[in-house]
């Protein structure tokens, strides 16, 4: 099975290049990481590199970009087969501890280099955020009654942090996956913060 970064029709070279970015960058950081890094754990030389990608910056951004669409149209894909809150939500914070446990360096790049990345993504990709996704699937909560529920945007905020601090956590070994054994407790919380 691909990464999610990668796609079908990339070529040989360009997978490996996109693999040992992905490695690298999620270990050792953007700024730690060297064009020579990535092409000596590729395996190939700084000029196929550049073949695929004129610098660090663009494949950071290509890997950046291509994770983040795959990521949202999964969980979006994910929100809309289900009809109630609750599955909802289940079918939601599944998606993501499944791709927690599929690409776990994607998903730790991603969040770790949003602020940076983000910015300089494409308007088609800042226009589709997991915040909102986060938003309005909390917004649909039933709430039991006044007061009973924190503000959606306050519980999406949440929803999302959490995610993302539970998947840097499994990929460093302080909690331990896989992810999805942790669903139960987070549809629980989230049922509770929401006020369903």
């Amino acid at each position: 099975m691909l990464p999610f970064y990668v796609r079908d029709t990339d070529p040989p070279a360009k997978r490996e290049i996109l693999r040992a970015a992905m490695k690298l960058f999620s270990r050792h950081g953007l700024a730690s990481t060297t064009i020579r890094d990535i092409a000596k754990e590729s395996g190939y030389t700084n000029p196929a590199l550049y073949k695929h990608f004129t610098s660090k910056e663009e494949l950071a951004l290509y890997l950046f970009e291509t994770s983040h669409r795959r990521l949202w149209s999964r969980c979006h894909a994910a929100i809309e087969s289900a009809t109630d809150f609750t599955s909802k939500l289940e079918n939601y914070i599944g998606e993501v501890l499944a791709l927690v446990d599929e690409h776990p360096e994607a998903m730790t790049f991603l969040s770790e280099n949003a602020r940076v990345l983000w910015p300089k993504a494409g308007p088609a990709v800042r226009r589709q955020t997991m915040i909102a996704l986060a938003r309005s699937l909390m917004s649909a909560a039933p709430r039991a009654g006044k007061g009973s529920a924190v503000h959606p945007d306050v519980a999406a905020a949440s929803l999302q942090g959490t995610l993302a601090e539970l998947a840097r956590m499994i990929h460093v070994g302080v909690v331990h996956g896989p992810a999805v054994s942790w669903k139960g407790e987070l549809v629980k919380f989230f049922r509770k913060s929401a006020g369903a």
